[in-house]
């Protein structure tokens, strides 16, 4: 979720990236993306930014793209190369787009940006439904994503983020005990809960288990290809569920949401 904030765009605000949730911190490979899709439920004026960055500095060239701007009536691409806010350091393409986000319904969306061709649709399928296109003459490596709300609005977000198989080894509880987590399953087996740990490590698609320490249940866990922005859990008790963690155990999945 994106919490509301008294900023119109990067026009009016030299850091603007200061505000943005940074989906590397998601384990997002970005280095490696060429597109990102999405799902949003807001009443206008979300964004995302695309930085040549790699920690937030709004000095450098970025891309800002404004969905239901103007009161939702716009969407916008816009270069911007400093912080300066002087007209003459931006570039700025937009498009009709009358009613595009919906206040209480999720709108999917993607946008892309191979080779400078910085474009945005409407829908799942990446190159379909496109509203706005533009492509930079000058293009720069995008190091950093990242999304917001702007214009004082609340957004939620379901974004599909490809994440870098970096498998750190070691898994962890972050919750307390009498909790189960209710993913797509990969299968349960009796095992102890090193077994059941070791499993689940030499499985990519395996991000979480559960394991009751009573019947020597284990219940490899994956997220499967929907979008996700949170871990559903339940009470259960005797249950505890667990998180592998990757990046040098900096980024456990599920216990960063």
């Amino acid at each position: 979720m994106t919490d509301e904030i008294d900023i119109i765009s990067s026009i009016s605000e030299a850091n603007i990236l200061d505000y943005m949730i940074d989906l590397s911190s998601y384990r997002m490979d970005v280095l490696s993306a060429r597109f990102l899709t999405f799902e949003v439920k807001a009443c206008k004026h979300v964004a995302l930014y695309a930085s040549s960055s790699e920690n937030k500095d709004s000095t450098k060239p970025l891309y800002e793209i404004v969905i239901g701007s103007h009161q939702n009536t716009m969407t916008v691409v816009r270069r911007r190369n400093d912080a300066s806010l002087h007209t003459s350091s931006r570039i700025t393409k937009q498009s009709n787009s009358q009613n595009i986000l919906n206040c209480n319904e999720y709108r999917p969306f993607w946008i892309s940006w191979e080779a400078g061709s910085i474009m945005v649709g409407s829908g799942n399928g990446v190159g379909e439904n496109v509203i706005v296109s533009w492509i930079d003459q000058a293009p720069f490596s995008v190091k950093s994503l990242g999304i917001l709300t702007l214009d004082k609005v609340v957004g939620e977000w379901k974004v599909f983020i490809p994440v870098k198989d970096n498998f750190a080894g070691y898994s962890t509880s972050c919750e307390a005990p009498g909790k189960r987590a209710v993913l797509l399953s990969l299968g349960v087996v009796s095992s102890s809960l090193l077994q059941c740990a070791a499993m689940c490590s030499q499985l990519n698609s395996c991000v979480v288990y559960n394991y009751q320490k009573q019947d020597k249940r284990c219940e490899l866990l994956s997220v499967g290809t929907d979008p996700l922005t949170n871990v559903p859990k339940y009470l259960a008790a005797e249950w505890q569920y667990y998180s592998k963690c990757y990046d040098e155990n900096d980024a456990c999945f599920g216990c960063f949401f």
